[in-house]
């Protein structure tokens, strides 16, 4: 019996430009040579938000969309709107959680107005997709690279994940490769 390949799921939560989730989608088969599906969306957990932060606790999140799998093997992935914080940090943009094979990635401080600057589009899709494709990597036991022009790289500032590229070195493209 030949195994199964892990399916790749987006979800999207809350109020998310649908016309982005499903260009996103695209580009995510491609680049785990995996098949993605969409899911209907889904409401933010209200038990993630954290009034006196303002923000949304995404191993909560991450909990909840691992309930949303039809099986273990899948990697399930939410995009949403809203704010995302893990108590050692003061804010996240993604965060993944390989036991359960889910991971959220927020749009919130990916946008330019965010920073006080004009709002401009051709930058949100770029930087959603190479922090996707980052956190599925990790979905898949892909460590962090040290090559600042792998998507894998850790980017600690915009100007990090605008640097990079959206695809993986060499050497990161051989290990993903094994793992999955």
């Amino acid at each position: 019996m030949a195994l199964l390949k892990s399916k790749i799921v987006v979800v999207p939560l809350g109020e998310v430009d649908f016309v982005m989730v499903n260009r996103l989608a695209s580009a995510l088969g491609p680049a785990f040579t995996r098949s993605v599906d969409i899911l209907k969306g889904m409401k933010m957990p209200k038990e993630a938000y954290n009034v006196i932060r303002n923000q949304y606790y995404a191993q909560v999140i991450a909990t909840k969309l691992e309930r949303t799998k039809a099986n273990p093997r899948e990697k399930v992935i939410a995009i949403c709107e809203e704010d995302l914080y893990v108590p050692e940090e003061a804010y996240i943009i993604g965060w993944d959680d390989a036991v359960t094979g889910s991971a959220v990635i927020s749009l919130y401080r990916l946008r330019q107005e965010f920073y006080g600057l004009p709002e401009d589009d051709s930058k949100v899709y770029p930087r959603l997709l190479k922090e996707t494709i980052h956190r599925t990597g990790h979905l898949f036991d892909l460590g962090e690279c040290r090559n600042a022009k792998c998507v894998n790289y850790f980017s600690q500032m915009m100007l990090d994940i605008d640097n990079k590229s959206d695809r993986f070195c060499d050497i990161c493209r051989r290990a993903l490769t094994r793992q999955i």
